[in-house]
């Protein structure tokens, strides 16, 4: 702290905030921009809220607390823009205009011109709330705008498939989700308007409601760039399409779904990154990524990937496949979605409309003189015996599996119908992943929360502008690998139970999902309610 407060150019001693001078010091900082609410947060320890009200008291002005804000007040968006203000309440005589900051004379005369019934009402308020609503204000009245535009081409008589103002709404949305790193984005239709999603570091937020004619030009554009029919309601419909965004290539892979009041469409974003899909990127545990580069280096055995859907489980095996790619291999893939397109490996779509479905091409794929397999997901009996058969004739075999976690993977198999003594034959590894979401680097500090279950040093974050006020930025990774050496084979073939397996696994140095996260929930990569959202 004092390190930082001399950089600031603060010499007066011990620090501390309720003496006037360091409160006089710290408010000349910040109102030049020298000093940022996240450095003091971070830095001294301040919490934006008491600093704010600090502030408020000093220049005998109010401070408000505000959860909602009214959308109608008659402002220009560039003014509000501009100087970070928000109307957030009136009353018979007053407005209330938030800022985070004192308001200059000039600035208030200007909104008080723009108010001839009602007194203007200068307060501080938080300003990572003024900056959240801004930020819905101007999505509202960018779709505002190109909903407008989008009308008046309506009445030109302009052909729906030439509509130049839906590409840009289109266009405005995928940005935006972009900007946030979404995975997905859902486009759902309610009864008298429609609702859009963003899935970003896995949970579902808000973007905006459309009118319910913006909604249908949505939906029919996003089909015919997806070479749908774009007449079919009634019937789900898949397909997928590429585009250019930013000098970055993207593919878009589509679903629709009827529902009663009209389609769901949801678009999963998948980047043309091949940086992306490298396993020093996946962020394993070093001991981890050892053993992984260790199974995928074998030229026979089966490696499987488990956990949830949306637990990363397909990166996984195409970063697997990135590594393994090389001139003297024959990789093929039997996918149903191909989710990344790969130079040098040859990727099946599956079609079961065509009779190509996982259990024949797996047949064919064995007549292609394969070194590596890649199954995208094992769904029944019959493809597990095949690839249990393949993994023991000569060929690496990489597939998903939807268990909990790798000792329970055995038993899943076991279920399916395999013989003990051929998933033990065939097993080389087992990984069981999750994905959870990082601390913000911004706004993370070290937490002063007690866990009765957890013991040592964690972190917390309160959001920031970073990370959308949300406190977390990105994913990570958290796993644990079963890793099927001879003493392991044998006690499959026992079929032992997961006790017996478990106790084994831990002498050698098993971790489980949890620990692993606790690893790098001390490391200040991720919090503790975090690892419970996930992994209870």
């Amino acid at each position: 702290m004092r390190e930082f407060l001399s950089k600031l150019g603060f010499s007066g001693g011990n620090f501390d905030f309720k003496d006037v001078k360091c409160q006089e010091f710290l408010f000349d900082l910040y109102l030049k921009d020298k000093l940022s609410l996240d450095e003091l947060y971070l830095k001294l320890g301040l919490e934006s809220e008491e600093f704010l009200k600090t502030l408020a008291k000093y220049y005998k002005m109010e401070f408000l607390s505000f959860e909602n804000y009214d959308e109608n007040f008659k402002l220009p968006l560039n003014l509000l823009l501009e100087f970070k203000i928000l109307p957030i309440k009136t009353d018979e005589e007053n407005v209330y205009i938030a800022r985070a900051k004192p308001f200059s004379l000039e600035l208030l005369e200007r909104i008080q011109s723009l108010f001839r019934d009602k007194f203007v009402k200068a307060v501080i308020s938080d300003c990572f709330k003024i900056s959240k609503a801004l930020n819905r204000l101007r999505i509202k009245e960018e779709l505002k705008n190109l909903s407008f535009q989008l009308k008046e081409e309506w009445e030109d008589n302009f052909k729906q498939e030439n509509q130049s103002s839906v590409s840009k709404i289109f266009d405005f949305i995928l940005k935006e989700a972009l900007n946030l790193n979404s995975s997905d984005i859902h486009i759902e239709s309610r009864k008298n308007d429609a609702l859009i999603r963003f899935r970003v570091d896995g949970e579902l937020q808000f973007f905006c409601i459309l009118e319910k004619e913006i909604y249908q030009a949505l939906v029919f554009h996003i089909k015919f760039l997806t070479h749908l029919n774009v007449a079919e309601q009634r019937k789900a419909q898949d397909g997928n399409f590429e585009l250019k965004l930013e000098n970055q290539n993207y593919d878009f892979r589509v679903s629709t779904l009827p529902l009663i009041y009209g389609e769901s469409v949801v678009l999963r974003i998948l980047k043309h990154d091949e940086k992306f899909l490298e396993l020093k990127n996946l962020n394993f545990l070093d001991s981890h990524l050892k053993a992984l580069q260790k199974a995928i280096s074998s030229s026979y055995g089966m490696i499987l990937i488990t956990g949830a859907t949306g637990s990363g489980k397909s990166t996984t095996l195409y970063a697997c496949l990135n590594a393994l790619k090389s001139i003297k291999k024959k990789i093929i893939t039997a996918e149903d979605p191909i989710e990344y397109k790969m130079q040098g490996i040859q990727q099946i779509l599956l079609n079961p409309k065509a009779g190509l479905e996982f259990n024949n091409a797996l047949r064919a794929i064995l007549r292609q003189d394969p070194d590596i397999i890649m199954i995208g997901e094992i769904r029944d009996e019959q493809s597990l015996d095949i690839a249990i058969k393949s993994s023991l004739t000569g060929h690496l075999l990489l597939s998903t599996l939807h268990t909990n976690d790798s000792i329970s993977t055995i038993d899943r198999l076991l279920d399916m119908k395999a013989k003990p003594y051929l998933i033990a034959q065939a097993l080389s590894l087992i990984v069981a992943q999750r994905l959870v979401r990082k601390l913000c680097i911004f706004c993370k500090r070290k937490s002063e929360k007690k866990y009765t279950l957890f013991q040592g040093q964690f972190y917390e974050s309160r959001g920031c502008e970073h990370c959308n006020y949300s406190g977390y930025s990105g994913r990570d990774l958290v796993a644990e690998f079963l890793v099927i050496d001879e003493n392991l084979k044998e006690l499959i073939r026992e079929n032992v139970g997961k006790k017996r397996i478990l106790e084994y696994a831990r002498k050698q140095g098993f971790q489980t999902m949890l620990e692993c996260g606790l690893q790098k929930a001390k490391e200040g990569l991720t919090s503790i309610e975090e690892l419970q959202r996930v992994l209870d």
